[in-house]
């Protein structure tokens, strides 16, 4: 996956996707305050370098699946040292929580 992911701000979240994929993420502080530099993306592309300004240990972070989730069918999440980043598939998509989680890892591998 090469393409770039569109982001919008929902909230006190960052919500990103990716054209033509069955999954989405969402970053936002752990402390659920509003962050003010997300406003810089919002309708904007964000690049996995971009990413990586709120997500530093990405490779090592430690996931954990969400249960009855309200966004899709799969979702998961993660904490790093400031941020949240949660992963979750589309209503139709085929993607459990381990695809869901790799995919997005693939999407980060491409920095």
């Amino acid at each position: 996956m090469t393409t770039q992911a569109f982001a919008t701000i929902v909230g006190n979240s960052l919500l990103c996707t990716i054209p033509e994929t069955d999954w989405h993420f969402f970053i936002r502080r752990l402390d659920g305050e509003i962050h003010v530099p997300f406003s810089k993306f919002h309708k904007k592309q964000i690049s996995p370098a971009d990413v990586t300004q709120y997500i530093p240990n990405w490779k090592t972070l430690r996931w954990t699946r969400i249960k009855d989730s309200i966004l899709g069918k799969h979702e998961s999440y993660a904490k790093d040292v400031e941020f949240e980043i949660n992963v979750y598939s589309t209503e139709k998509s085929p993607k459990k929580h381990q695809e869901v989680v790799e995919a997005f890892l693939e999407f980060m591998r491409n920095i």
